[in-house]
């Protein structure tokens, strides 16, 4: 067990360095605001990795029969889904402070979600994103490994987003206003990510049983990375065609 935890905990020192946390989208992000146009696509694209993040959660506590393990991802959905109250689901924060952006900006509705996915298309490596998390959360070993991988690397992407949503606040006339609009962010940022790490590595550690399961858990775990790596790529290089 010392080797096999030794390999996870090298795997969790390293990801900062991964593209999937050192990328052009962050840089662009936080750098400057981006225009309503290219934030349209953030929102049609991020909005709907988020929105589809439970489903996938959930097709993970399917996966697996181990009791505590399957505790501990349902504590994770349980966070997810609000603890029960639907103006407090994830991706419903998400959806409050972007629609409270669009309208500062001037373009009231424009970023509203049932407009975009009515009339946005989802970019290639977004599907290419939410498709192969389900895949990966439906094969047990590969699953704990791609969930390690998904909540390591969250805390350190909401605290991006939220250094670039701060170039947003000139826009509200009452600070106090932005830093409400910002439950999203902060949700994250305080227990919940925290929360989600340890939760999502006490589950692979009843399952780093070998060498083996070892190599299962680091495929799951790489793939979701690459996946995600793929997902800020792809819309740097959308939200920069729009910027031009």
């Amino acid at each position: 067990m010392v080797t096999t935890t030794t390999t996870i905990e090298q795997m969790l020192r390293e990801i900062t360095s991964h593209p999937a946390l050192e990328n052009d989208f962050y840089r662009a992000w936080t750098a400057r605001p981006f225009g309503i146009r290219a934030l349209e696509v953030f929102a049609r694209n991020y909005g709907a990795w988020v929105k589809s993040f439970p489903d996938a959660l959930a097709v993970l506590i399917l996966s697996t029969d181990d009791l505590e393990a399957k505790g501990e991802y349902v504590k994770t959905l349980h966070s997810e889904m609000g603890y029960g109250h639907a103006d407090k689901v994830h991706w419903v924060l998400l959806d409050a402070f972007l629609s409270q952006l669009s309208e500062r900006m001037g373009h009231k509705s424009l970023l509203d979600r049932d407009r975009l996915e009515k009339n946005g298309d989802l970019l290639p490596t977004t599907l290419a994103l939410i498709r192969g998390e389900r895949e990966l959360y439906a094969i047990e070993d590969r699953a704990f490994g791609a969930q390690l991988a998904l909540e390591w690397q969250a805390y350190t992407m909401l605290r991006k987003l939220y250094d670039g949503a701060r170039n947003y606040l000139p826009l509200w006339k009452n600070p106090d206003e932005f830093h409400e609009s910002c439950e999203y962010f902060y949700v994250h940022i305080g227990a919940a990510e925290k929360d989600h790490k340890d939760e999502s590595l006490h589950a692979v550690k009843r399952y780093a049983r070998d060498t083996e399961s070892v190599a299962r858990i680091t495929d799951g775990y790489q793939r979701h990375l690459d996946l995600i790596a793929g997902f800020w790529g792809g819309l740097h290089e959308a939200t920069m065609k729009l910027a031009a």
